[in-house]
């Protein structure tokens, strides 16, 4: 269901959140109307699916399509927004899903992103009664 990151935080890791929140901000920042269909872990790396701007305009909520000035400023956030979900992603390979701290992928029946101390025989999170 479309909304916004903060009500998708629970979709993944503890570890990405701060790294989902700032993105909120940051995609507030240049489309403070921006929209989400789904966020999650894929392959060890966040994914952030976003609404087009021309589907949560103006058509939604009047049933008219957008003008040409209208269209080409959803289409300038939209790329902003683009810009700013491809930076999480990429920065995510590089981050523990379960703690925060810097990682990498690991595989094993699944990729995760994780750090030295959440990946291995006896995990920090079960050290730590998580």
């Amino acid at each position: 269901m479309p909304g916004q990151i903060p009500d998708h935080l629970d979709h993944v890791g503890r570890g990405w959140h701060p790294l989902l929140l700032r993105l909120h901000e940051e995609l507030l920042a240049v489309s403070p109307g921006y929209a989400v269909n789904q966020v999650k872990e894929k392959y060890g790396t966040l994914r952030v699916y976003l609404v087009s701007g021309l589907l949560r305009g103006p058509y939604l909520t009047t049933g008219e399509w957008p003008d040409d000035r209208q269209a080409a400023e959803m289409g300038r956030e939209d790329d902003a927004a683009r810009r700013l979900v491809a930076a999480a992603e990429e920065e995510s390979g590089r981050t523990c899903e379960s703690c925060g701290a810097p990682g990498r992928a690991r595989q094993g029946a699944w990729i995760k992103t994780l750090c030295d101390g959440c990946h291995g025989p006896c995990p920090r999170a079960a050290r730590e009664g998580r």
